[in-house]
């Protein structure tokens, strides 16, 4: 199966969800941005907690969350951390590159986390309406779309039924 399919039917299945164009997309939306934030394991349950206050479907936050996966972490994570660091110690002054590995996170914690949750805060509340706006409106489109083909196919079959009365 292609990426292209994988995300076809994605983009259907999010838009099907029940719900407002709203409830989806904030529910998506929440769960891409807190994605951005450094509490692996936790993401399920933030993204629920979020969608839950901002009235957004849970279902939606969960598979929102799927915006960070294996392929896509590492760039979310360095990302983080680099914005994190360069607001908290002026560009440059925070963990050199070179010394970042597995044994220097586990020593080092709080050097490394405190950035990526800041970092990881401005851009959750970045992506959130990049991801939001964008769905709510394909969303909106979407169910257009289906109304209008189920009016033409209604008043298609109204026409046949019609004919066959005549």
């Amino acid at each position: 199966m292609s990426l292209r399919r994988i995300g076809s039917y994605y983009k259907r299945r999010v838009a099907r969800l029940p719900g407002t164009p709203h409830s989806i997309a904030a529910g998506f939306a929440s769960g891409a941005a807190v994605s951005f934030t450094p509490f692996m394991g936790f993401h399920f349950v933030l993204g629920a907690l979020l969608a839950y206050f901002i009235r957004g479907n849970m279902v939606a936050s969960a598979l929102g969350t799927l915006v960070g996966n294996p392929w896509t972490f590492p760039f979310i994570w360095i990302a983080t951390y680099e914005l994190g660091s360069n607001v908290l110690y002026n560009a440059g002054k925070g963990v050199p590159q070179e010394t970042l590995s597995f044994s220097y996170l586990i020593d080092n914690i709080g050097d490394v986390l405190i950035p990526m949750i800041l970092g990881g805060a401005i851009l959750s509340v970045i992506i959130f309406p990049l991801v939001y706006f964008p769905l709510r409106l394909m969303i909106q489109r979407f169910r257009d779309s289906r109304f209008a083909k189920r009016q033409r196919r209604a008043k298609l079959q109204r026409q046949q039924a019609a004919e066959k009365q005549a």
